[in-house]
């Protein structure tokens, strides 16, 4: 919750009322003291004085019920556009608290004032103190009122429940009995948020969009720095915040103790069917988050977790396919290449697998007559093979082989289009093994592609060597053009290729 403890209502009432007879008390002595010390600081009584005091009371008042309705109106309205967690959030605020705990004081001060004021002597101390504490209520005012609708931000709003989500966890650390308060306290946070995530969605406000998953992301990061702290019962959330999955994923998110991390990407996975169609770099944001969690899940040694991230990008993917968003499965498959990179250092067998998801769907999106898809996926998995033939540890063939089975025959204008760009990074990986010295790769995919013809062999190799810039002339989050070999590296491609023109050559002689 924060976590400090709130107070019933009638602390709240003694706290306040007692605070202002405490100050209007040693107000009062302190005249009486001064008084006692013959020092002339009491002053024959004037209406004036008096009269002042009286209405004093009055507009102090008058104050404090502006104050609370215009707030109430504000907190109404926020509350009903984001989330009406809004209000529970006001109310823990300390500068809220403050706020409006100074100036019912202030008002309780100087209604009570006057009954000391008697005909002849005015205590002087009481009443400068009233009156001062009249100029700061009004002096405050406009601050105050620029801190409620600061507050009231939405990427403030926001950023204020991820504070209370991170206190809850840390006091459920050092409080193992508060654990199922802590649940809730997270889950509502992680709930509220992908809600207002939806709402900016459904209004077209990127940034708040943006901030939201950034937000979650943020949380989920820094819940897997201290989860193994958390008690043992943590894993055990109640069912009724998952009342969409099926009885077995529900049991095993329990079982694995990745509770918080499938709800977070829960809300990803659908937020990113809700932006497919309008939002689209807040599909970039979901993929980049999610390799940024699953980065910190490697960094954890969190192995679940890490598999629950794979998953849920090989989700992200199918709806792209599904929607025909091109533009989007290019950036997904963007963020999920540079998160296997990290996993080949982690888990060979991981990466084998993600190399062989790739290759599925680039498979896939050349069915359903998106090329482009095909062949970014392509380069994916050379940049992939290219960084396991650089790491000693990990054995690229298999990798390899998954690469080469990425191409099919041809029955179609889009499909030929797709199976060409698979074989030009076919071919840059065959001079890259060369380059490397490794004779034996090179010449697996050369005999992979043994059966082309030599129109077509040249044609992809004039078209590599054609390829002068090495950034795509358009704005993309890559900025590289697949195609792009550097000069220095052409001889390489001649080389790969020369073996396979001559015996292609060959063999339409005979």
């Amino acid at each position: 919750m924060g976590r400090a403890e709130r107070g019933t209502g009638l602390s709240v009432f003694m706290k306040v009322v007692g605070t202002a007879v405490a100050m209007l008390v040693a107000a009062v002595l302190i005249d009486a003291f001064v008084w006692k010390r013959g020092l002339d600081l009491l002053t024959p009584g004037s209406q004036g004085i008096t009269d002042a005091l009286g209405s004093l009371g009055e507009i102090l008042a008058a104050v404090l019920g502006l104050s609370i309705t215009v707030v109430a109106i504000v907190l109404q309205l926020a509350s009903q556009r984001y989330s009406p967690m809004i209000v529970d959030l006001f109310m823990r605020d300390p500068t809220n608290a403050k706020a409006f705990g100074f100036m019912v004081v202030s008002c309780i001060y100087v209604i009570i004032l006057p009954v000391f004021a008697g005909q002849q002597e005015i205590p002087m101390v009481a009443t400068w103190a009233g009156l001062m504490l009249a100029v700061i209520n009004f002096g405050l005012l406009l601050p105050y009122f620029s801190h409620v609708f600061e507050f009231l931000q939405p990427n403030n709003f926001i950023t204020q429940i991820k504070a209370v989500a991170r206190e809850s966890l840390i006091y459920t650390i050092a409080n193992p009995g508060s654990a199922v308060q802590g649940q809730k306290q997270v889950a509502d946070a992680i709930e509220r948020i992908a809600d207002n995530c939806l709402s900016a969605i459904s209004q077209t406000d990127r940034g708040l969009a943006l901030h939201s998953i950034r937000t979650l992301d943020e949380l989920l990061v820094h819940y897997l720095q201290h989860k193994t702290g958390l008690p043992g019962g943590w894993a055990q959330i109640h069912p009724d915040y998952f009342l969409s999955l099926s009885k077995e994923f529900y049991q095993e998110i329990v079982d694995q103790n990745t509770w918080v991390e499938a709800k977070v990407f829960m809300e990803f996975e659908h937020v990113t069917r809700r932006s497919l169609g309008s939002l689209g770099e807040v599909v970039s944001q979901i993929a980049s988050s999610s390799r940024n969690i699953g980065e910190a899940a490697l960094e954890a040694k969190d192995r679940e977790v890490t598999e629950l991230v794979v998953r849920f990008f090989n989700t992200y993917i199918r709806h792209a396919l599904n929607r025909r968003n091109v533009r989007a499965l290019y950036n997904i498959l963007y963020q999920y290449q540079l998160f296997s990179r990290q996993i080949m250092l982690h888990n060979h067998d991981l990466c084998q697998r993600i190399v062989q998801y790739l290759v599925y769907y680039g498979r896939l999106a050349n069915e359903m007559g998106m090329p482009f898809a095909t062949v970014t996926a392509a380069h994916d998995v050379r940049v992939l093979c290219e960084q396991a033939y650089l790491n000693e540890h990990m054995d690229v063939v298999p990798l390899l082989d998954l690469f080469l089975s990425l191409d099919q025959p041809s029955e179609a204008k889009t499909e030929e289009l797709a199976l060409i760009g698979v074989r030009k990074a076919q071919s840059i990986l065959g001079a890259f093994f060369l380059e490397h010295g490794a004779h034996h790769l090179a010449n697996r995919i050369r005999h992979d592609m043994g059966h082309e013809s030599v129109q077509r062999l040249l044609m992809i190799r004039d078209e590599i060597l054609s390829v002068s810039e090495r950034k795509f002339w358009e704005v993309t989050d890559r900025g590289i053009n697949f195609d792009y070999v550097d000069p220095a590296r052409h001889g390489f491609i001649k080389d790969f290729f020369e073996p396979l023109i001559q015996e292609s050559e060959h063999t339409a002689s005979v």
